[in-house]
């Protein structure tokens, strides 16, 4: 006798299919999101832990680190902390991070600093990236093309383009909420020679030209006792502003340089830029009506900054670091003036919250 056997009707197949459809057109974007919120956590982790490498450099050295001598210079392994060394706060953190590694690399090659400026012994600390410098949410940690301003510099001039790569980074230094020079960035002297006599633009007494209003920037050596505003109330180290269409070709003018590039685009930014300020001049006492206001931005592709903005890859905000080794996420939507106030060490006033 013969039976009809069990079976899917065409019309009961694309039910089922369109079914499994929207189920998976309701998950993916949990998957995403989830996917998204361990990236940020790891970046909350990578903050973290360079709050710690400049409290414990602040501890050591009694100051938080420097940022070097300028966009010119790449670390000096030899010239230790502070206003003698050439190399920027990510450079000088490493020791405080299990990384001394990293920072012995070409230790004793040029030991008077002097001469020779090709520097092939430094190309394995350029070339080689550090995770913790990486936001996941934006960038794998991978050495990239080095394809703008010919070389690094006065005293790495043996990684030139095209032929070199170099290990970057997706966070920035708090230089302050003015900038009396206005550039953004300094060159610093031309030469080793050159520093001994060298009139810098910034400098820690005050009594020449006014220093930035941040926690690094162009030689300083700022104590946490200096930061009068509370350092829970002044930014570290937050993530930065790159175009989307720049991520990974080094064409970025404010992401062509390295980690441990001197102060520069690539390594330090603003809450808010304002004009030069009388020689001597207390920080503080600048007028805060002058104050161009960058608030962080979200990374987009197609808009070129002007380089000095924190930023970031995420939806919502930023990660940041504050000076008493807290991690903040920052809203996109931040109160201008509160977020201002977090770029100074020393307003006399404090951010009206965030």
């Amino acid at each position: 006798m013969k039976t009809n056997k069990p079976g899917f009707t065409l019309v009961e197949l694309l039910v089922v299919i369109a079914i499994i459809g929207v189920l998976v057109a309701l998950l993916l974007p949990a998957v995403q999101a989830a996917r998204e919120a361990a990236r940020q956590k790891q970046c909350t982790n990578n903050l973290k832990q360079m709050g710690l490498g400049f409290l414990n450099h602040e501890s050591t050295q009694e100051s938080l680190p420097s940022s070097g001598w300028g966009w010119r210079w790449q670390p000096d392994p030899d010239r230790g902390y502070g206003e003698s060394q050439p190399g920027g706060w990510a450079y000088n953190i490493l020791s405080f991070m299990e990384l001394q590694n990293l920072r012995n690399i070409g230790k004793g090659a040029n030991p008077t600093g002097a001469a020779a400026t090709s520097r092939a012994d430094l190309l394995p600390l350029v070339n080689t990236p550090v995770p913790v410098f990486y936001c996941p949410s934006r960038s794998r940690a991978v050495a990239y093309p080095l394809v703008r301003n010919g070389n690094l510099g006065n005293n790495l001039t043996a990684c030139t383009v095209p032929n070199c790569v170099v290990a970057r980074a997706d966070y920035a230094a708090n230089s302050g909420n003015i900038n009396p020079g206005g550039s953004g960035e300094e060159d610093g002297p031309g030469s080793y020679a050159a520093a001994a006599n060298f009139d810098y633009f910034y400098d820690n007494s005050g009594t020449k030209r006014n220093p930035l209003s941040g926690i690094s920037y162009q030689r300083s050596e700022v104590r946490l006792a200096q930061i009068t505003d509370g350092t829970s109330n002044t930014a570290m180290v937050g993530e930065r502003y790159i175009n989307i269409d720049y991520y990974f070709n080094g064409e970025d003018p404010a992401d062509d340089q390295n980690t441990y590039v001197a102060h520069d685009r690539d390594m330090n930014r603003y809450t808010a830029i304002s004009p030069a300020a009388a020689a001597g001049s207390d920080v503080a006492r600048i007028p805060v009506i002058a104050a161009q206001i960058r608030p962080p931005l979200a990374d987009r592709p197609g808009f070129e900054s002007d380089g000095r903005s924190f930023g970031g890859p995420h939806a919502a905000g930023i990660n940041m670091v504050f000076c008493d080794g807290s991690v903040q996420f920052i809203s996109f939507s931040v109160d201008t003036e509160a977020w201002r106030l977090l770029g100074g060490r020393s307003d006399e006033m404090v951010s009206p919250g965030l």
